[in-house]
């Protein structure tokens, strides 16, 4: 599958801030989120120079903050819990955070792209650049670089708020409160989606069949279940 998209807009009315499915929530406790935000310190992202060891190929992948919820958390949102943070910050690089945060019924899931301070949905196209491809005797996975995520969809509206253009509502705090109080308590978990039938319809989100077996039924979703504990190499940590 070639490179080459074909999107639709959702008509511009629909991207105003004040319309979006984050901030239909009441604004009940801003109090509090007006002491946060005067406390809040953001992460600061490491600015490193040379890619790290024991590697030699310099890192050409930059990770783009382009929408309000990566303004303050960053891309490596999840800290705390050292067993799953990595496998949930990797996702956000493909994946809304409010795939996982932003779990009501009538949601659809689509890919789309943050381009000039607007939701982008694409309805056709290569998006999460992994794809199987054969070579030689050997089926090997490859693909290209893209910047579209999966994004829910809300009663017709994407449930994605991008930063360009909405800056000032970090520094409101009814619109921060709007926001976190639309997110829902009970958020999705690895096993909700990769399974049969699960969260997501990988079919419909353009997977290929083998894609899409692997997919739901992934190993390391069960090696998280099975394992207590998992070791990972201390320079990738």
């Amino acid at each position: 599958m070639k490179k080459a998209m074909l999107a639709f807009l959702i008509p511009a009315a629909a991207f105003a801030a004040s319309s979006s499915p984050l901030l239909n929530a009441p604004d009940t406790n801003y109090k509090e989120w007006e002491k946060k935000l005067k406390e809040f310190e953001r992460p600061e992202l490491p600015n490193l120079k040379e890619y790290p060891k024991p590697f030699h190929s310099p890192n050409s992948y930059k990770y783009q903050l382009n929408d309000v919820c990566t303004a303050c958390h960053t891309f490596a949102a999840h800290k705390k819990d050292r067993k799953y943070s990595p496998f949930y910050n990797a996702h956000g690089t493909f994946m809304s955070c409010n795939v996982c945060h932003f779990v009501k019924e009538g949601v659809k899931y689509r890919w789309g792209e943050i381009k000039n301070g607007k939701v982008v949905i694409l309805k056709n196209g290569d998006f999460y650049g992994l794809k199987y491809v054969k070579v030689g005797d050997r089926v090997m996975l490859s693909g290209e670089e893209s910047s579209a995520k999966i994004i829910p969809i809300y009663k017709g509206k994407p449930v994605e708020i991008p930063l360009k253009g909405n800056e000032e509502l970090l520094k409101d705090p009814k619109a921060v409160a709007k926001m976190h109080n639309a997110l829902t308590q009970k958020v999705l978990k690895c096993e909700d989606c990769h399974k049969v039938n699960g969260k997501l319809n990988f079919k419909e989100l353009g997977f290929s069949p083998e894609r899409v077996y692997d997919l739901e039924h992934n190993e390391i979703v069960k090696g998280l279940k099975e394992y207590k504990t998992i070791h990972f190499p201390k320079f990738i940590w």
